[in-house]
């Protein structure tokens, strides 16, 4: 237990002096504050679109006016998901890209077993490190929306809001260790600390972009007129296929849960916690069941490995 712990604290402290990933890591962070003057601009449009029309509507004689859009104080947080969702990634497969390789290139990994210290020891030890890094950003991250979120609402989160926030970026968390998991598993089986990066990268596209992308060309269209504004938009619909290629993007499942824990849309609206938990229950499973199963095979591997 001890090794674990030095190789933890190690990893914690070598984390962040490192230049680039203390960059990314301030990068992220600025971004979750624009994120929250961002998501209230947007709201105060909307709600600004809105009373144009209903006035537009008095000015014309009109007495029927559509429904005021339901718009959750909450909502207002959503762009920092989608910076988790990219920034947060990177952050992760930045800080496990070379944890062995690295070591393996400049011999330290012998070194580092050949002292009282067991492999299974070394992989929990960059693990608790990790955990430690990315626990501590998220929980900045966590801190810094509910502090922005009572100043741009001029009014406390309620506990349940406090609540939501949290799995939010629970989720978050359980998102980028992930990643870490999958890059210190390349780490483990690539010989080139270059090589792991750009194959984690290439892996992240894919699962970040590429894949909902196919999933959305396989979704069906139907149009829907905003009520409030009169505009007609174009509404995706799933397909059991584009359902299908979205179970391989765990950067769908993170977003769909996230972004019906925030209330974004007008059918979140009124779920709550546990309802969400519920609908989204599969999306849960399907975004730690990889990450289980690939540390699981990286601990064998690792632990079988002859030579170092």
């Amino acid at each position: 237990m001890h090794s674990i712990i030095i190789i933890g604290k190690n990893e914690f402290k070598t984390a962040f002096k490192d230049n680039v990933f203390v960059i990314i890591t301030g990068l992220f962070l600025i971004l979750s504050i624009v994120s929250v003057y961002i998501g209230a601009t947007t709201k105060s449009v909307e709600l600004q679109t809105y009373n144009n029309v209903i006035e537009s509507l008095k000015a014309a004689g009109t007495t029927t006016f559509p429904v005021k859009p339901d718009i959750s104080s909450l909502s207002i947080l959503k762009n920092i998901i989608t910076y988790i969702s990219i920034v947060g990634a990177v952050i992760a497969i930045f800080l496990g890209f070379d944890s062995i390789s690295n070591e393996r290139e400049k011999g330290t990994l012998k070194l580092i077993l050949s002292r009282p210290v067991f492999r299974d020891q070394l992989i929990i030890g960059k693990l608790v490190g990790a955990f430690l890094v990315i626990g501590s950003i998220i929980t900045i991250t966590f801190l810094i929306n509910l502090i922005l979120f009572t100043v741009v609402t001029g009014v406390s989160p309620t506990g349940s809001e406090v609540i939501r926030l949290l799995l939010v970026l629970l989720f978050g968390f359980l998102y980028m260790m992930l990643f870490y998991i999958c890059s210190l598993f390349v780490s483990m089986q690539s010989g080139s600390r270059n090589f792991g990066f750009l194959f984690m990268m290439i892996v992240w596209l894919a699962v970040s972009f590429v894949i909902p992308q196919l999933a959305e060309s396989q979704r069906a269209f139907v149009y829907n007129m905003n009520s409030a504004t009169q505009i007609i938009t174009k509404v995706a619909t799933d397909t059991p296929i584009s359902n299908f290629i979205e179970i391989f993007s765990p950067t769908v499942h993170f977003e769909n849960i996230s972004f019906d824990l925030l209330k974004t849309t007008t059918d979140s609206f009124n779920l709550s916690i546990l309802d969400v938990l519920k609908l989204h229950g599969t999306e849960v499973i399907y975004m730690l069941v990889p990450g289980i199963f690939i540390l699981f095979v990286a601990f064998l591997k690792f632990l079988k490995e002859e030579a170092i």
